[in-house]
């Protein structure tokens, strides 16, 4: 009888014992988890979420419960806000200045951010998906450690935001002239323009091979296009890999320039002398 007594006393304590654990545990969760604002959504800081403990104001300095998780942070460009938004502006202007651009293109987008025209928002990458789709491609991207794609390599892109009466001749065109006023080389009005014979002159042969290496994107029916012929305002965007026309460029010679050859689908340069 004592030996029972005794362990029915060891039960009970080790009971105890058990309980007093679980309340421990129990009172720890409950007091670390995350309370919501009175709108019952959590703050954004810098691109995290940051999860105030229970009781917490606007302005409290987070508890040691606070819970962050990045959250990448992707930037939206918005083509209204150009002229309205001054930090906006600013920004564009240091990345066109850059590129030697000034009035010719709207945009410089990064290939890991999006833009906004009217009511329409579509990420470069998007765009790039379906291009590359077209071309029987796959878009190279990765993976990152929290689970969202990315590109591999991120890149600038120039857009051009289509309006009524454009053609994509004048387009290239005026960021032809652009460019190369940039670089101090001023660009006639009728360079584009055949010879006396007919025949294309060289920059009539860039700007037709340049057609090659844009993408047309259709806003509305989210998709890419052929031509921008029979538009509505803001539905279409001309978007142009900034390191593939730079790269082009650069290796012409203006001074020969009317030395170029093109067949409709290649062009040859004449080699710069040394």
């Amino acid at each position: 009888m004592l030996r029972d007594s005794r362990k029915s006393k060891q039960k009970t304590l080790v009971l105890i014992g058990i309980a007093a654990v679980v309340c421990v545990v129990g009172l720890v969760t409950l007091m670390s988890r995350p309370a919501p604002d009175e709108n019952g959504s959590h703050s954004l800081e810098n691109g995290q979420t940051t999860v105030m403990g229970s009781g917490a104001k606007d302005g409290d300095t987070p508890s040691p419960a606070v819970v962050k998780g990045e959250i990448p942070a992707t930037k939206t460009i918005d083509y209204k806000a150009l002229e309205e938004n001054d930090a906006l502006k600013t920004m564009m202007g240091d990345r066109k200045k850059s590129l030697g651009i000034k009035e010719s293109l709207d945009m410089i987008v990064k290939s890991d951010e999006s833009f906004t025209v009217g009511e329409s928002t579509v990420s470069m990458q998007k765009i790039l998906e379906k291009a590359f789709a077209e071309e029987g491609k796959v878009y190279q991207e990765e993976i990152t450690d929290q689970g969202f794609t990315q590109p591999t390599v991120i890149k600038e892109y120039g857009v051009y935001v289509v309006q009524p009466g454009d053609n994509l001749w004048n387009i290239h065109f005026r960021i032809l002239k652009d460019y190369y006023a940039s670089r101090g080389i001023s660009v006639k009005e009728q360079a584009d323009e055949p010879g006396n014979a007919g025949m294309s002159s060289g920059v009539g042969k860039i700007l037709k091979f340049s057609e090659t290496m844009v993408i047309i994107y259709n806003l509305l029916e989210e998709k890419v296009s052929q031509d921008i012929n029979l538009i509505d305002p803001l539905s279409k965007v001309v978007v142009y890999n900034m390191e593939a026309v730079f790269n082009l460029l650069d290796e012409i010679n203006f001074t020969n320039v009317d030395r170029l050859q093109f067949d409709g689908k290649n062009i040859w340069i004449p080699a710069k002398k040394s």
